[in-house]
């Protein structure tokens, strides 16, 4: 015998009020930091304190592709003949792009308005409140619309968002180098680890722990690990060295909640499954999954996934013994 039981599926969507950090924030800054002390250098491999900047890429959230070059910024004047590897986002490289230093001249911007310090060190610690109200300020979301091409509106509509990353300018093996955190870890692999040898405060410790991720974004995890010893290459490349500012001019998308009947047998185990889409499941904006069916509450949890994602969410029980 068969029996049609009625299962009402019930999505809770608990969204949390974004407070801007200064009174004329645009965006909101998924970033946080970590990093300390510097080991002593030596006249081949060294970095000097404020020999840092930040790459800035626009980024579709849809399909987290690039709509613009990567313009690096920074509070130095530059010389064109430092090495780097070209303008390369972290997205970029984690699709599969290669990296060899360059010699090719290395353009950045110096910004009319100072950034505060990115890279914690011996004689200090970066503040991520000052760097969160930096990057979510209105002026320098302009300035950075403008230096990359893209029309300001069309910016902060919702549809895009900033993707950070800290960069060093160092001295290795007697080179002046620039190199984002995710750079430092490829080159590092390429050189079977010469310049973790050499530079593992900078490199592995203080340059990628000066940005990560408070919740997961761009298909990039929140970061747990420490935030005050040397990370691996791995980690590096995974979750390190990046932070993102999002947009939510747009109104944010509800998960969709769709109803089907269901036709199973009595006395019989079983599974019933949903998948939640819509809108984006993290510790600040958590959604949790219940299943009431014949009177009894199944509660799933709560459950995460990224912006433009989904979650598949399941629930076992026992049909009745009658019909």
């Amino acid at each position: 015998m068969k029996q049609k039981i009625s299962i009402f599926l019930v999505l809770v969507l608990l969204l949390s009020m974004f407070l801007p950090v200064i009174a004329y924030a645009e965006g909101e800054g998924n970033i946080d930091n970590g990093g300390g002390g510097m080991g002593s250098g030596t006249n081949e491999n060294y970095w000097n304190v404020g020999d840092e900047g930040v790459r800035v890429t626009v980024v579709r959230a849809s399909d987290r592709v690039d709509v613009t070059t990567p313009v690096d910024f920074t509070n130095k004047t530059i010389s064109e003949t430092i090495w780097h590897f070209g303008k390369v986002s972290k997205l970029e490289y984690k699709s599969g792009r290669g990296i060899a230093p360059s010699t090719a001249a290395y353009v950045c911007k110096k910004v009319a308005l100072p950034m505060p310090r990115i890279i914690s060190s011996g004689s200090g610690q970066a503040s991520i409140d000052q760097i969160k109200s930096y990057f979510t300020d209105e002026l320098v979301i302009r300035y950075i619309a403008d230096t990359t091409g893209m029309n300001y509106d069309v910016l902060i509509n919702g549809e895009y968002k900033l993707l950070l990353e800290p960069i060093a300018y160092m001295t290795f093996q007697g080179v002046k180098m620039a190199m984002t955190a995710t750079e430092a870890a490829l080159y590092d692999q390429q050189l079977n680890g010469g310049l973790r040898s050499r530079m593992v405060s900078l490199s592995h410790k203080n340059l990628p722990l000066a940005m990560f991720l408070e919740t997961p974004d761009l298909g990039y995890p929140a970061w747990d690990g420490s935030t005050t010893t040397p990370a691996s290459n791995t980690d590096i490349i995974s979750s390190l060295g990046l932070g993102i500012v999002r947009f939510n001019e747009a109104e944010p998308e509800p998960p969709e909640v769709t109803s089907a009947d269901y036709e199973y047998r009595v006395n019989t185990d079983v599974i019933t499954s949903v998948t939640v889409r819509g809108g984006q499941s993290d510790p600040d904006h958590p959604i949790t999954v219940s299943f009431i069916i014949g009177g009894q509450t199944y509660n799933v949890g709560t459950i995460y996934y990224p912006a433009d994602d989904s979650q598949f969410v399941w629930v076992r029980w026992r049909t009745p013994s009658t019909p």
